[in-house]
């Protein structure tokens, strides 16, 4: 049984807020056993992903990496234990005041893992936007899906101490199907994309 890194990106300042957005890391060709190493890895990736998306989200909006980082058995979700990292400091966004609440950007995260007939994939809502991320069509600015795509490309890339997957969580209240796959190509469509919930 593996351990899995939860990362988590708090969000704040905006109608519906607070709320989240988990990432789940792991060192698949190691142990299984999350340290140090890893959650720092994870929390390094993390940030500098975020940190190409902030300056298309509004100036209102605080985004942040938790400092708090749960190490969780992949099969049952069960925390184990915390690690604490050091991210870097909470900041808002920097593309301007206006802006709609509930809309902006979809990562899709695809793997090549099957699970009960189904491939595992997840998605990750980067909302709000600010009114600056879009065209006056109201899809995505050229520029913008370019620069997100450049960062979650190495946000993906394999083969170093800490690598993205997906959580497909256990079918069952209580089971121990769950499992953590690797993530392998993502897609962000040139489209907003409506949040319905914080929890993402």
């Amino acid at each position: 049984m593996a351990q899995m890194a939860k990362v988590t990106i708090n969000w704040s300042g905006f109608p519906g807020g607070p709320g989240y957005t988990n990432l789940y890391f792991r060192d698949f060709t190691g142990t299984g056993a999350i340290d140090q190493a890893i959650v720092d890895g994870a929390v390094s990736k993390v940030d500098a992903w975020l940190a190409v998306w902030r300056v298309s989200l509004p100036n209102s909006v605080l985004t942040g990496v938790d400092a708090t980082v749960e190490a969780i058995e992949e099969t049952t979700g069960e925390l184990q234990s915390f690690y604490t990292a050091t991210p870097a400091a909470a900041a808002v966004g920097t593309g301007g005041t206006a802006y709609s609440s509930p809309s902006g950007a979809v990562v899709s995260w695809y793997t090549s893992t099957v699970r009960n007939g189904r491939r595992i994939r997840g998605r990750s809502f980067m909302v709000p936007l600010s009114t600056t991320a879009y065209e006056a069509d109201g899809t995505i600015t050229a520029a913008k899906i370019t620069s997100w795509n450049t960062a979650s490309a190495t946000l993906i890339a394999s083969g170093s101490v800490s690598d993205l997957g997906v959580w497909a969580r256990p079918t069952t209240p209580g089971g121990t199907d769950g499992e953590w796959a690797l993530v392998t190509s993502y897609r962000i469509p040139d489209m907003a994309a409506i949040l319905t919930s914080r929890r993402n």
